[in-house]
């Protein structure tokens, strides 16, 4: 893939993190910032790892993509981050979360919905803007284990995968409070071709 792919790429997960703040933000009520780090390429064969290699649990919801886009889309972060978001989306004091129950995983399953969208969206528009088949996310699958066995486990959920992991560190700012998460978006192989021939802009847009 080239430089102005990579680059086209990078302005997709930037509008996302635009669309999907201000997406969160209405469904919420507060502020909400999500900002996202430089695109990371990687190649499959490193999946295992793009979650850290600890022995500490996280968790992460994995949403099946196919249509203009397809692929698998990961949004994960550590146990004591995800828990501590899932008190400040239940509006509840930090801590009030211990353990997994229905309300916090229904809580961080929306909110992984709503970003995750925002985020296809913006990949579709700017990597397909001539498709108008759109895109077909399935519903948010909510994992929690050790880090490669996350990765793996969301891996398992679209078969017929390319060859390039895409990760993107990025932060949630809700009413003042930041949460550290990693996005991770594993494009099919069909769609990895089309993006890598895909004509690249004179400049880079960011």
């Amino acid at each position: 893939m080239t430089g102005g792919n990579q680059a086209m790429l990078e302005e997709a997960f930037h509008r996302g993190a635009e669309d999907g703040s201000a997406a969160l933000a209405k469904w919420l009520g507060r502020p909400v910032t999500l900002s996202v780090d430089r695109l990371e390429m990687l190649p499959i064969e490193s999946a295992a790892s793009v979650l850290g290699s600890g022995d500490e649990p996280v968790c992460g919801c994995a949403m099946g993509i196919s249509g203009a886009v397809g692929g698998l889309l990961l949004l994960a972060a550590d146990d004591v981050a995800a828990l501590s978001l899932a008190d400040t989306l239940l509006e509840q004091p930090q801590g009030s979360s211990t353990a997994w129950g229905e309300l916090e995983r229904s809580a961080v399953i929306e909110t992984a919905n709503i970003v995750g969208c925002a985020y296809l969206n913006a990949l579709c528009a700017i990597l397909t803007p001539e498709n108008d088949v759109g895109i077909l996310p399935s519903p948010p699958v909510f994992l929690r284990d050790f880090p490669a066995t996350v990765m793996e486990a969301a891996l398992m959920e679209q078969p017929h995968l390319g060859d390039t992991v895409l990760l993107a560190n990025s932060e949630f700012r809700i009413s003042g409070t930041s949460f550290r998460c990693r996005l991770v978006f594993v494009p099919d192989a069909a769609g990895l071709k089309a993006y890598a021939h895909k004509p690249a802009d004179p400049e880079p847009r960011l």
